[in-house]
């Protein structure tokens, strides 16, 4: 009953608590800069919880965000800069299309067993966006890029300021882990936890892998066209250069810092891969080497991710402190 009670904590609790310790970063600091990093972030928490349903809970590796975030990115772009239509009409259109995606890929990767395939299927798909994007100038512009994306309204109001940008980020962020939570906790997350655990017994209680396979690719990509869209519109310009493949494995490294299978560990790998970055800055020339020692400790000295670390510490710290008291208890009963 007690570890029900710490589950369902770590699971519907945390990640709120998370999210409104960031939100309270402002009433500290309105640096510009940091703003900007903790908007990436929370747009890095929302592709990283994409990535943890496909992979962390369902385990269908998946180096393919990259491809899905520049569909969602370039649907908006498009849609907005050509047909003027508003950022609210764009992002629900960007997550539609990036889902369809999710099936032309989720379909063919039913073909193949075993990780390795998966992953040249899932390359395959994002090299193949990197090529339309660059080739296709009359669409896309090639390499220049779209540019003059307009920024979101709400009634009158435009969302322009970076304070702006980190509240609509965020209010978007927990409206995502609220419905990824519900997801996880519905037969679907249970049907793709079993699947994860194991293929044979899933399908042999009623589950069907084909279906929930396509199902995991379709959330994980609708995330990531949501997560383009945003970007799109805050960036205001982009190009093919930033959805490169190490955009997917850097999503991938987020949910392992953060900790696989987990939804506040998407957030916690999320804000850390955006920040990390910028507290190594000053090592300069080292700091590429530093960033990739810190990747490599992490996974590591620390399988279940940051997340999982701080959980265990606080439970130890509480192991000390109550440890007497418990013991007087018994001692008196």
């Amino acid at each position: 009953m007690k570890a029900r009670h710490h589950e369902n904590f770590i699971t519907h609790v945390l990640p709120f608590i998370l999210i409104g310790v960031i939100a309270l970063v402002p009433l500290l600091t309105r640096d510009p800069y940091l703003m900007h990093i903790l908007v990436l972030g929370g747009i890095y928490v929302i592709l990283a919880i994409g990535m943890n349903i496909i992979t962390g809970y369902c385990g269908q590796i998946n180096l393919g965000m990259a491809g899905f975030f520049a569909v969602g990115a370039y649907t908006s772009a498009l849609l907005t800069t050509r047909l003027s239509l508003s950022f609210w009409l764009a992002l629900p259109t960007s997550a539609l299309v990036a889902g369809v995606a999710g099936v032309l890929v989720g379909v063919p990767a039913l073909k193949v067993r075993g990780g390795v395939y998966l992953v040249l299927i899932t390359t395959s798909f994002a090299g193949i966006v990197q090529v339309i994007l660059n080739q296709w100038v009359s669409l896309t512009k090639g390499p220049m890029g779209i540019v003059g994306i307009p920024a979101p309204a709400i009634g009158n109001v435009l969302i322009y300021e970076r304070i702006h940008w980190f509240y609509l980020t965020y209010a978007i962020v927990a409206v995502i882990v609220f419905l990824a939570i519900r997801l996880v906790g519905s037969r679907i997350g249970r049907s793709f936890v079993a699947l994860r655990e194991s293929e044979t017994s899933a399908q042999s209680i009623g589950i069907s892998p084909a279906f929930y396979k396509v199902l995991a690719f379709v959330c994980s990509a609708v995330l990531a066209g949501i997560a383009g869209s945003i970007y799109a519109h805050y960036m205001t310009t982009i190009s093919p250069d930033a959805f490169g493949f190490n955009l997917s494995v850097l999503a991938l490294i987020m949910i392992v810092v953060g900790g696989i299978g987990s939804i506040p560990g998407s957030i916690v790998g999320g804000v850390a891969l955006a920040l990390f970055p910028e507290w190594l800055r000053a090592l300069g020339p080292y700091q590429s080497v530093a960033y990739a020692a810190g990747i490599i400790l992490a996974v590591v000295f620390l399988p279940k991710g940051l997340l999982m670390m701080g959980v265990d510490a606080v439970q130890l710290i509480r192991k000390w402190f109550l440890a007497p008291d418990e013991t007087s208890e018994k001692e008196v009963s």
